[in-house]
């Protein structure tokens, strides 16, 4: 059975959710900036429009470009956001597959007899609906594949905020797509196809497939079926797992102080393990990450002795990487952490003579609810 997959993506997310939050700022160039005024993660189109690049320095860029209105990420404000949307898009169908904060695969099939209108007009209707209930504009692609719907919902910036992938159409698209803009085609194999003259998703499909076997593997021939339009991965409702939870800032100034990359890793650490618990997940590993001025970064892991959630676990050995990797010679331009080696947290492995630390749970357990009541940050560990 032939399946009719849409790619649900929301426009400029971060500026999208600020500007719901606060209509003042439709129609003005916006640009919203990482933790500490570190670097930018979302434009308006009216700042793209002006030349800001994104990732682009906060400190150069206010120069570069006075007239853009530079706010501060709440991802607080985006994560809920990010919740009434996808609450919205399962409205129109239980098939839905969240993929993070502003993107979901949505399976039409069976919709046009429900809805009693084609998929198009369904997508439409979803579009109007989402802008008008909750002001934030989206993007939908439509196709049999995953691959080709995420394709779709890019051409649908720039096509009226809907945009379908079908048969007729499918290798008119492919020819004027460069191979590089093809979800799935990473730096390595990028490089390889060039070398073999492959520019366009076309060139790509129309090779053989013993040659794509040989060439690419397993990996090159799921590639070329999804944009033959033979749809492999389907939607998955139920979310997987995260293989890992990573929290990382940049500092609001280079420093070569221990003590402020210690205040700003204990930070990371809270949100991190916060994430962890919301998520009822444990971290047997945790990896530090401290970030040079010029960019190079330098990691080590620790494995812990038992996996964990909670901040007075994690912290002691946090804080010995830190001091292990540290040097005041260098100045610093970031530092964080990664927590894996996920686990859930019903589940916890105990040697003969340990017992569960509860108490240091329920300390977790406390601090969430004093955030959620009081607001982010209003407790500190020391």
């Amino acid at each position: 059975m032939k399946h009719y997959l849409a790619l649900v993506d929301c426009d400029c997310f971060f500026v999208s959710a600020e500007r719901a939050f606060n209509r003042k700022l439709e129609g003005r160039a916006v640009a919203v900036l990482s933790n500490n005024d570190g670097c930018v993660i979302s434009r308006s189109k009216e700042a793209k429009a002006l030349g800001l690049k994104m990732g682009e320095p906060y400190f150069m860029a206010k120069n570069k470009f006075p007239d853009i209105l530079y706010v501060r990420a709440n991802h607080d404000l985006y994560h809920k956001t990010s919740q009434n949307v996808m609450a919205l898009l399962k409205t129109f169908t239980p098939e839905a597959e969240v993929c993070s904060v502003d993107e979901a695969y949505l399976d039409l099939t069976g919709t046009k007899l429900l809805y009693k209108q084609n998929y198009i007009q369904t997508a439409c209707q979803i579009r109007k609906e989402v802008f008008e209930k909750l002001h934030i504009p989206v993007s939908i692609g439509l196709s049999t594949t995953k691959t080709l719907a995420k394709l779709a919902s890019d051409l649908a910036k720039n096509n009226g905020g809907v945009f379908a992938i079908g048969g007729a159409k499918r290798k008119k698209v492919l020819a004027a797509t460069p191979i590089s803009d093809v979800s799935g085609v990473g730096k390595k194999i990028l490089l390889k196809m060039r070398e073999n003259c492959i520019f366009s998703a076309l060139d790509f499909v129309l090779r053989p497939d013993y040659w794509i076997k040989a060439q690419f593997g397993a990996h090159g021939m799921d590639l070329k079926n999804e944009l033959s339009g033979i749809s492999l991965f389907k939607v998955e409702r139920e979310a997987k797992a995260p293989q890992s939870i990573q929290q990382t800032a940049a500092l609001s100034a280079f420093s070569r102080d221990i003590e402020v990359l210690k205040a700003a890793l204990l930070e990371h650490i809270h949100t991190a393990c916060r994430k962890a618990r919301k998520k009822g997940l444990k971290a047997a590993l945790i990896e530090v990450m401290l970030r040079t001025k010029d960019f190079q970064v330098i990691s080590q892991k620790v494995k812990l002795d038992g996996a964990s959630n909670v901040e007075t676990e994690i912290i002691p050995p946090a804080l010995q990487l830190l001091e292990k990797m540290f040097t005041p010679a260098i100045l610093w331009r970031s530092t964080g952490i990664t927590l894996s080696g996920l686990q859930g947290d019903n589940f916890e492995q105990l040697d003969l003579f340990s017992r569960p630390k509860k108490s240091d749970e329920r300390l977790g357990r406390v601090l969430d609810e004093l955030e959620e009541k009081f607001g982010k940050n209003i407790v500190h560990l020391g």
